[in-house]
């Protein structure tokens, strides 16, 4: 606003737009403003006749400069409110914090000899159980926690084993209560594979009733999938029952590879192909590789 503008406005009209644009903007300026445009001088030149009022040109100059910064701060406050707010990154979904945990314990699994894999997983196992205290109503950290809890016992022989693989139990039935149908099934297959594989009363809690149970449970909801059948088939061998076995098995060879299980799946077809065979020879050999997701306490106690 230029010098003139203001040397030659009504200085009332002034101290009204002033007093309206300070109140809008909420500056809290407007008392100086006043004061600098409400100080006239009298012309000592004028006289008596020509008595009238003029700006002091110091404090008029002033009044210019605070009108400049009130426009700028006005037009600055203007655009960040229309500016766009900043996008912040959103918080993984329980489901993709899960599968990351998953990828990390297949790598363990799968990919490391024996001997390295306990500490892994002792350093894998606070942080997925983090994930249940964080989401406590989800299912999918229930069960990620009970898989690193069975293979970390596979790697210990103590009576801590026994009671890790107590804990997956509970997880897995309390998950199926929350979401039956989490990590495909997930829940139902390894719990099959709990009461298959451990030794029954007075070690451990092994029931082969149960397992086939939560095997066919699994089926029922994927009968698809690879793992369904193919630990269906596995289990069905380890009851003599070869023919019906081979029916889930070959069943479970023509099933795709699942793109968030890509090395548990390649793993079960490259054991698929041993299984077929002795399913097709009638024999009951049970060393296979899934043998290592549970410890091993001994053998002859009654399922």
């Amino acid at each position: 606003m230029p010098f003139e503008y203001i040397h030659y406005m009504n200085r009332s009209v002034i101290l009204q737009k002033l007093r309206g644009f300070v109140n809008e903007s909420g500056c809290g300026m407007f008392e100086f403003a006043e004061l600098l445009v409400a100080k006239p001088q009298r012309n000592p030149e004028a006289g008596s006749k020509g008595s009238h009022l003029r700006w002091n040109r110091n404090a008029s100059a002033l009044v210019d400069r605070v009108l400049k910064l009130l426009c700028l701060a006005y037009v600055v406050l203007v655009l960040i409110i229309l500016a766009p707010a900043p996008v912040l990154a959103a918080e993984p979904s329980v489901h993709q914090q899960v599968q990351s945990l998953h990828n990390e314990w297949s790598d363990i699994f799968y990919r490391l000899p024996v001997d390295e894999q306990a500490k892994k997983f002792e350093a894998l196992l606070p942080r997925v159980h983090s994930l249940i205290e964080r989401y406590p109503h989800e299912a999918e950290p229930l069960v990620m926690e009970a898989l690193v809890l069975c293979t970390y016992a596979a790697t210990e022989f103590s009576l801590g084993a026994l009671t890790k693989v107590k804990r997956a139990r509970d997880l897995l039935v309390k998950s199926i209560g929350l979401d039956p149908t989490s990590m495909e099934g997930t829940a139902y297959v390894t719990l099959g594979n709990l009461y298959y594989r451990l030794p029954g009363w007075p070690i451990s809690y092994g029931n082969d009733d149960l397992a086939r149970q939560y095997l066919e449970a699994a089926l029922k909801l994927f009968p698809e999938a690879l793992d369904t059948n193919y630990f269906y088939g596995d289990f069905l061998m380890g009851q003599g029952e070869f023919r019906k076995a081979l029916s889930y098995l070959e069943k479970a060879d023509k099933a795709p590879i699942r793109p968030q299980s890509h090395l548990s799946d390649l793993k079960l077809k490259e054991e698929l192909k041993h299984r077929l065979k002795a399913a097709k020879e009638q024999n009951e050999d049970q060393d296979d590789f899934f043998s290592r997701l549970l410890p091993t306490f001994g053998e002859g106690s009654a399922k």
